[in-house]
């Protein structure tokens, strides 16, 4: 141990000292050390400290201070939890059996990492609100609200091998003192070190963690907005597109090790998909070990909804048989008959049942995911995609479906890969969006220094300083350059210089033509001499101004 804390830290063996170094407060020591108890642990006790190091480093580093909290229950105390919760519902079974041929249900002593965090944050939320069939949206003022240590949304357990809806019950920040710990941490030690416990690894990071508990307090207040937006209009039918402005002030993380009892245990009956064989279907709970509750799917007793459906179906049979001797006999055939398609039945739904509850809840998720798409959407018309709430609430969606979808088959391996391929396309998304925020700004500042620059024209040279034709005391059109050789001039264009078409260019010409031709010119010798000139000037310009490389 003390060598793989050496490796952890970056330090020789010599540098760490014996059993007091456990008991240490130091916040960098004591994160190491858990970063090794932690990896051996989970990786068996033949695992090699340097492998053991390397496991988890990237989630928790050797400057964290890890807290823990006591195992409260015992091995006995989490058998008779999950006794009670058997019998607090009349539809799940008498009791639990093991997998395999074994029937011993295996209870597993094991520490579950968290993230705790505080969060100090801004909210304002909009929504529209269905009053007398008309929708009417609503907003609300901002407000700060502190999700602690306490709270169920900032409890995020730092591990992929449980599903989401059985470790986000558990509230690890209700049960540690984060002022002293230190007693508890020895006993993690104590129990990780002598194999009667299993410390998992912290494989999700914290920025990770942090997504997924803004998604649970985005969440708090959405419920919270819906159920204000229902008080504040008389006569509301509903709440529809909650839109949440959550804006982070000031967060703290903490990392915790928590205590439960993982139970393996089988109920019913499903099919193999690699020998093609109906085996017990393998269940997992966990039992909280400092408050005892019961963590599970909900389970069906086949053999009790068989039971109900023969005998609700036979009793008016053996009734009929009793009252009408004569007709007894094909009475109780019926009833027998009957009775076995009905137990048959029974069995049926009851496997069925929790899935076809759990597809009705799925598919209000799904809804609520299909609009936070579509509206987060990037399309024509859609103004509402680079809205950073519109945002977050497709980021949600995708982020529920990660948790939701197929929890029952849940694959810890998958998971981390798809939860990984979620947050690296958030993240590009969101720089994406600000890249096209940061062209929007330089155009925008581009177009206002555009109108600066006229508004300074303007002051200079008057308010007509746009209009057609040249300015006074200006040499050049706006645009164009001067005439300098006199053509548009000689063509009488001088008002239109560079905005003149090749058809008044043309007729312009003709024009000047008949004027000075010689041959059209009365008088002396020098007078057709001059004309000569205009006209040769004229010929000269049309020359010019007819074709465009010249022009």
């Amino acid at each position: 141990a003390r060598r793989a804390c050496a490796r952890a830290l970056g330090t020789r063996d010599d540098d760490v000292g014996g059993d007091d170094v456990w008991a240490s407060s130091t916040g960098g020591l004591r994160g190491g050390l858990a970063t090794v108890v932690a990896s051996r642990a989970y990786s068996g006790a033949s695992a090699s400290p340097s492998t053991a190091s390397s496991s988890s480093s990237s989630a928790l580093s050797s400057k964290d201070t890890v807290y823990a909290s006591r195992f409260r229950l015992t091995r006995e105390d989490a058998k008779t939890a999950l006794r009670a919760w058997l019998r607090a519902e009349t539809h799940r079974p008498f009791a639990a059996r093991g997998v395999g041929e074994s029937q011993e249900i295996a209870y597993t002593k094991t520490y579950v990492p968290y993230w705790v965090f505080d969060v100090e944050a801004e909210v304002s939320y909009v929504g529209g609100v269905d009053v007398r069939g008309e929708l009417v949206k609503s907003y609300a003022p901002a407000e700060t609200l502190r999700f602690d240590e306490k709270s169920s949304a900032t409890q995020i357990c730092a591990s992929f091998q449980h599903r989401r809806d059985y470790v986000d019950a558990l509230v690890p920040g209700r049960y540690v003192n984060f002022a002293t710990s230190e007693d508890a941490w020895d006993v993690v030690r104590k129990d990780v070190l002598s194999k009667d416990a299993e410390a998992q690894p912290f494989t999700m990071k914290r920025s990770m963690a942090l997504s997924l508990a803004a998604v649970r307090m985005r969440d708090a207040v959405r419920a919270r907005a819906t159920e204000a937006l229902m008080k504040k209009h008389k006569n509301a039918h509903g709440v529809s597109d909650v839109v949440i402005d959550f804006v982070t002030i000031k967060r703290r993380v903490r990392a915790v090790y928590h205590p439960v009892w993982r139970v393996d245990f089988a109920h019913g009956a499903v099919v193999n998909d690699e020998t093609n064989k109906i085996i017990q279907q393998p269940r997992r709970a966990m039992i909280c070990a400092v408050s005892g509750v019961v963590l599970s799917d909900d389970l069906v007793c086949t053999s009790k909804a068989r039971a109900f459906a023969f005998g609700a179906v036979s009793l008016p049979a053996i009734l009929i048989a009793l009252a009408w001797p004569d007709a007894g006999l094909a009475a109780l055939g019926q009833g027998a008959v009957a009775a076995g398609v009905a137990a048959a039945g029974a069995g049926v739904f009851a496997r069925q049942y929790p899935q076809m509850m759990q597809d009705k809840i799925d598919a209000v998720r799904v809804r609520e995911e299909d609009r936070a798409f579509n509206l987060a959407m990037r399309s024509p018309g859609n103004a509402d995609w680079m809205d950073e709430s519109v945002q977050r609430r497709r980021d949600d969606a995708e982020w529920r479906r990660w948790m939701e979808t197929d929890k029952m088959t849940w694959d810890p391996v998958r998971r981390a890969e798809w939860a990984h391929n979620i947050l690296d396309t958030q993240i590009y998304r969101f720089r994406e969006r600000q890249e096209l925020r940061h062209e929007l700004d330089e155009r925008a500042q581009q177009a206002e220094e555009a109108e600066r620059r006229n508004a300074e024209k303007e002051r200079k040279w008057g308010p007509d300083w746009q209009r057609d034709g040249p300015r006074q005391n200006a040499g050049r059109h706006p645009g164009y350059s001067r005439d300098i050789h006199g053509f548009y001039k000689t063509l009488r264009l001088e008002d239109k210089l560079g905005l003149a078409t090749e058809e008044e260019i043309k007729a312009a010409f003709r024009v000047v033509a008949h004027e000075t031709h010689p041959d059209k010119v009365t008088g002396d010798a020098a007078a057709k001499k001059r004309a000569a000139e205009r006209f040769q000037l004229a010929q000269k310009a049309y020359k010019t101004l007819a074709s465009k490389e010249t022009r």
